[in-house]
């Protein structure tokens, strides 16, 4: 289930936010700014609820702080306030927010957001775990080839030293059975790399392609 933070100080509107969202969503709800931003990094929230006035930080000092830190700047936040007026949604959306709702609010356009913004992120989320599947595909191939072309010369050198080797030691023999015991777990460790070029896809989520890494 989603998890949403809900940073806001009226306790009417965290009762009203609780039962439109609360069937659908893990909320949790922090009463200032500053309690929200301590709140973040245990939370680690899909998406933010945000006020603007209130105590000790504002929304907007809240948004510019989420939206300039790496680790948080990609959840969609969405402010929710009863300031209706262009020049406070211009600033909304300069600090950097997804969204803007204003007071009153209704239940079927906050949901409705909530959905667009919640299925956005997680189109970004599988966008890059795709690149990043993508790169390791690429980076297996790769290994694989670098690493095949001396393990054949390895094997060429081992069958002459077989071919032209007579009354091997006892000591001598079992280390050369060790290498080739060895060179065939390599051998194999590539092969398995190799099929990175050609491993099978299966649909994930509407339409979308997914590399099924358990045929690597």
């Amino acid at each position: 289930m989603p998890r949403i933070l809900i940073i806001e100080d009226n306790k009417l509107t965290q009762a009203q936010l609780s039962h439109i969202l609360a069937d659908r969503y893990d909320l949790s709800f922090a009463d200032d700014g500053l309690a929200g931003l301590v709140a973040i990094p245990q939370l680690n929230p899909d998406l933010i609820l945000l006020d603007i006035y209130m105590p000790q930080l504002d929304g907007y000092q809240v948004c510019r702080i989420l939206k300039g830190d790496k680790n948080t700047r990609d959840i969609p936040l969405i402010f929710i306030t009863s300031l209706s007026s262009e020049k406070e949604k211009v600033q909304g959306f300069e600090a950097g927010a997804e969204d803007y709702i204003v007071k009153p609010f209704y239940s079927e356009e906050l949901l409705a957001r909530v959905k667009v913004h919640l299925e956005s992120r997680q189109a970004k989320l599988q966008a890059i775990e795709l690149e990043k599947l993508k790169i390791l595909q690429e980076m297996a191939v790769a290994l694989s080839h670098e690493i095949n072309n001396p393990l054949t010369a390895v094997y060429g050198c081992l069958y002459i030293l077989e071919n032209e080797a007579e009354n091997l030691t006892e000591t001598a023999q079992f280390s050369l059975d060790g290498i080739k015991v060895g060179l065939e777990k390599i051998r194999e460790i590539v092969s398995r790399l190799s099929k990175a070029s050609r491993v099978a896809k299966t649909t994930y989520n509407r339409d979308t392609v997914m590399i099924d890494l358990n045929n690597i």
